[in-house]
């Protein structure tokens, strides 16, 4: 593409993944010096990758993309919101909703090719407390299988069966209500949920068949909450999940909103963040930021 960048800055995840990290990196390399860029690739670790990825995205020139999983995304995304900078991705993660929702490849050539288009396409995020999610927030049960998954990832692999394995665990597991204070969109209601969840990526809640899919396309968040006041119904949501039919859950309750404002007792919530946990005092604000993250994407269908 002429005028195009001709330096790629690759910032990777060691921790991504079940991937070997040599090779991945040997294969985003040759991919794109096929086509006559420049890399370099900048090794990020769990408690490093803020300020590393900070101090690139500041200083480099040319194209910043980002090579690992949902998680790992979510960070690198959120300092190229601040610096109003393009991201490029390449996909090395577990289930990469991410990139699924956005028409990227898995493979690196092809991502590598969709980068060096260079076509910049602006997406909807999602934003609680100033923190940005491009998947889904959620707290209660949720944040807890986020955060017995990560545990269980480290010690047995990164690996879908490790990830579904531990989330049964969990679900199965003990779940107590929460009672929140909601208003969403201006409309106030209290209510008592195992968990409360909110999707900013279509593709991640039809995967479960989930009606609140729908409301992505109103520049809505999709919120979801689900109340599970026996063991009967911890299994049938359990079951309901392995299944991709959530939404044939009686106890869950889903609705659309651009913003929902979360007030509970707790002194701070635990919110998983695209797979990532976070301790927010609340009241938690949870919004929908329209063109909120620039991407180096195919182009959408009928835009122009």
């Amino acid at each position: 593409m002429s005028g195009a960048p001709s330096i790629a800055h690759v910032i990777m995840n060691r921790g991504s993944g079940a991937g070997n990290k040599a090779v991945l990196r040997r294969e985003i390399e040759a991919a794109f010096t096929a086509q006559g860029w420049r890399v370099e690739c900048v090794w990020v670790g769990r408690r490093n990758v803020r300020q590393r990825a900070r101090r690139v995205i500041a200083q480099a020139p040319g194209t910043v993309v980002v090579a690992g999983g949902d998680g790992t995304i979510n960070t690198v995304a959120s300092l190229c919101v601040e610096a109003n900078r393009p991201l490029g991705i390449v996909p090395a993660g577990t289930f990469n909703y991410i990139a699924r929702n956005l028409g990227l490849p898995t493979e690196v050539t092809p991502a590598v090719s969709i980068i060096i288009d260079g076509h910049v396409r602006r997406v909807d995020i999602g934003e609680i407390n100033g923190r940005i999610f491009l998947t889904n927030a959620g707290l209660g049960l949720y944040a807890r299988m986020v955060e017995q998954r990560e545990r269980d990832k480290r010690r047995f692999g990164r690996r879908r069966i490790v990830a579904f394995l531990s989330g049964l665990r969990t679900l199965l597991g003990r779940s107590p209500l929460l009672t929140v204070e909601l208003v969403a969109d201006g409309r106030p209601e209290r209510r008592r949920t195992t968990t409360l969840f909110f999707g900013c990526n279509a593709r991640q809640l039809e995967d479960f068949n989930l009606a609140a899919a729908a409301c992505l396309h109103h520049q809505k968040l999709g919120v979801l909450s689900l109340a599970l006041h026996s063991r009967w119904e911890i299994a049938m949501a359990a079951c309901a999940a392995l299944i991709g039919r959530l939404d044939a859950v009686s106890a869950l309750d889903t609705f659309c909103a651009k913003t929902v404002r979360v007030q509970t007792r707790r002194r701070t919530v635990k919110v998983a963040l695209d797979g990532e946990l976070a301790r927010l005092r609340p009241p938690l604000e949870v919004s929908l930021r329209s063109g909120g993250l620039q991407v180096l994407a195919p182009a959408v269908e009928g835009s122009a």
